[in-house]
């Protein structure tokens, strides 16, 4: 399946520092090869933002007073290490943007095995993108 794989991302997590007692929150790369790209924190994928699993996915929320927030699928080869809670930030392909998993990565069974991983992404506020929270950079 990894001829129909377009676009090439980074997997960020979430990681976190306790400096004298503050808290420093950041979205950083994985350091470890994430799939067979070999690449630390890369990984070949397709994001598709015009399919939606009917009764999976979580439906896309009404917005007022700005552009709706794109929601698709990302597929993936199994054994990747991808978490909800993750963010995708695209390298290359046909889509950019920067992406966050809400659910748990569902496998995709064919007759004998996991086929593919399929979860559903949803796109973050381009000037949320670098931060962990709705709160803004702390001032240095």
């Amino acid at each position: 399946m990894r001829h129909l794989y377009s676009s090439r991302v980074a997997v960020l997590r979430l990681s976190g520092d306790l400096t004298d007692g503050t808290a420093h929150l950041a979205w950083t790369k994985l350091s470890t090869p994430v799939d067979a790209l070999g690449v630390p924190g890369e990984m070949l994928c397709r994001l598709d933002l015009t399919f939606q699993r009917p009764g999976k996915d979580i439906p896309m929320p009404l917005v007022t007073g700005r552009a709706p927030d794109r929601i698709g699928l990302l597929f993936c080869d199994t054994g990747v290490d991808l978490r909800a809670g993750d963010r995708i930030s695209t390298l290359a392909g046909p889509i950019t943007g920067t992406f966050e998993i809400r659910p748990i990565p569902d496998p995709a069974l064919d007759y004998a095995s996991a086929h593919h991983l399929e979860v559903q992404v949803i796109e973050v506020a381009q000037n949320m993108a670098g931060y962990p929270s709705a709160l803004p950079a702390p001032a240095a």
